[in-house]
């Protein structure tokens, strides 16, 4: 049973970043509401933002409008 557990579990975070990834597939850059960075969607920080609270930009000049900073970790431009 606890090995049924361990599997359900893996199939469920694998399909929460595929789902996160492909929302992010579209768009060149993320944030969260949570914060007021954007990133490169592949960034350590980037992969840990919730899907309630995941936010996509086309541009990195759409981040700055919105009052996101780049990332300090990622170094997304801060113009396009």
């Amino acid at each position: 049973m606890k090995n049924i557990r361990v599997w359900v579990s893996i199939v469920i975070l694998t399909v929460f970043s595929i789902i996160c990834i492909s929302l992010a597939a579209d768009f060149k850059y993320v944030g969260s509401k949570e914060s007021n960075k954007y990133h490169n969607p592949d960034c350590k920080w980037a992969k840990k933002i919730s899907p309630k609270n995941l936010i996509t930009f086309k541009t990195a000049q759409e981040a700055v409008k919105a009052g996101f900073v780049p990332c300090k970790v990622c170094k997304p431009p801060a113009k396009d």
